[in-house]
């Protein structure tokens, strides 16, 4: 990719300036006030942090994947200017669901964790989920975006650190490559949001891909996708890949699902995607992604793909690029991220939807044991019990106590666990897992 060039530091101060009446808004609101160090519970304890956003209609919760007690310190800021902060010590096992972000539309909230093991997920009505990230991006991707009628496309961008932030929005369309001169040299304060919407310079736009490059610092990005009457958070990618699975995708009548592509590079890219779909034969879909442009392969409704549960789903592709699964119906989309494999995942449900669902996978070529671990609730016992997985295999797994949550481990980075909640049709909202700490 083309390197942006960088607008010096008087340049970046007006432009900053000009897009707050313009583009999007610096909210300054009380700046949250560093946090309190020295106050370890133990010796061997170590402070870790978490980062979120999402909209003032969701919640956080924490969840205490450890049998130690832990100190939880947030705090928050909102797109309307209003912050707050709250503390709480989390007991073992125990899950802190926070929901008071007071006005405005977005909010991000930055906690430190007295000790490893917790983790958080942002939950909103209708399925709307993702996780939050305990390190902050130097270069965020994503794809998929929408901004035609009815729709909105927003990135969230947080700066959890001390001192400003400076970095540059590039996006890749149809049209080809843009780098609009508003949306280059844009600053962020420390501990400020900033909400930049995608729509001011790319109107009435289907699948936009985008990249977020920071110049300066490192910052939390989500992108908020509103999409008719669905609404999803869109956590992105630090890299394009040549190698994506999704282990459910729906092919339900009156679903939708579609994977968009961007290309963030000079050379066309050649994409194959697999549709695993027994006892039917699906023949692979290709497509060729044109030089910093885009493209997608239609899933349902394909009168090539028969209306049967949920597919496999892999795309592979020439070279790395952009890929996104949107998932819904006609009245609207839900964007996913592919998942990365790992070794250890927890999956845990802390929405108000139940999941319908749960599928764990093994990327590998080889053959891999996995231990999975409902993790004790209050009045629970652990029971650890083993999964074989031949390379390549799927299957269906059970989640004992979704809040209390569960692990699947093994001993490489080859796991995927998907969920999916239960919604009509089938398969239209994904439950995201969370890394095990």
């Amino acid at each position: 990719m083309n390197n942006l060039r960088r607008l010096p530091l008087a340049a970046a101060l007006g432009a900053a300036l000009v897009l707050t009446a313009i583009v999007s808004m610096t909210f300054t609101g009380s700046n949250p006030s560093q946090f309190a160090s020295g106050a370890l519970e133990a010796s061997n304890a170590e402070s870790t942090a978490l980062h979120c956003s999402g909209l003032t209609s969701s919640s956080v919760t924490f969840f205490n994947t450890t049998s130690e007690a832990h100190k939880i310190s947030i705090t928050w800021i909102t797109s309307s200017g209003s912050g707050g902060s709250s503390t709480s010590k989390l007991a073992a096992h125990a899950h802190w669901r926070i929901s008071e972000f007071g006005k405005g539309s977005v909010f991000a909230v930055e906690a430190e964790i007295n000790g490893g093991g917790v983790v958080a997920s942002v939950d909103g009505a209708n399925g709307l989920q993702s996780t939050c990230s305990s390190v902050g991006t130097t270069s965020w991707y994503g794809a998929g975006f929408d901004t035609k009628v009815g729709s909105t496309g927003e990135l969230s961008i947080y700066n959890p650190t001390a001192t400003a932030a400076v970095f540059n929005v590039s996006t890749f369309t149809a049209k080809g490559f843009n780098a609009p001169a508003s949306f280059q040299g844009l600053s962020v304060g420390a501990h400020k949001l900033l909400v930049v919407d995608l729509g001011t310079r790319l109107v009435n736009t289907t699948n936009i891909g985008v990249h977020v490059k920071v110049l300066r610092g490192s910052l939390e990005i989500v992108g908020i996708q509103k999409s008719g009457s669905i609404i999803s958070y869109f956590p992105g990618q630090n890299q394009p890949n040549v190698q994506n699975w999704f282990p459910l995708v729906t092919t339900e009548n009156k679903a939708a699902a579609q994977l968009r592509f961007a290309n963030p590079s000079a050379n066309p890219i050649s994409v194959t995607v697999k549709i695993s779909l027994p006892p039917y034969s699906v023949q692979p879909q290709t497509v060729i992604v044109a030089p910093f442009n885009v493209e997608s392969i239609t899933i349902t409704p394909n009168t090539a793909i028969p209306a049967n549960g949920f597919a496999f789903v892999s795309s592979s592709s020439s070279s790395p690029l952009l890929t996104t699964l949107a998932l819904g119906t006609s009245k609207g989309i839900m964007l996913n991220a592919p998942a990365s494999p790992a070794s250890s995942l927890l999956m845990a449900n802390f929405n108000a939807s139940p999941v319908s669902r749960v599928v764990i996978t093994n990327v590998s070529k080889q053959n891999v044991v996995v231990n999975s671990s409902p993790l004790p609730g209050s009045q629970s016992t652990s029971r650890t019990s083993k999964i074989s997985l031949k390379a390549g295999e799927t299957v269906q797994v059970n989640l004992l106590n979704e809040q209390s949550g569960q692990i699947f481990s093994t001993e490489r980075n080859v796991l995927l666990v998907t969920a999916a909640f239960t919604t009509t049709p089938a398969g239209t909202a994904l439950l995201s897992n969370l890394n095990s700490r």
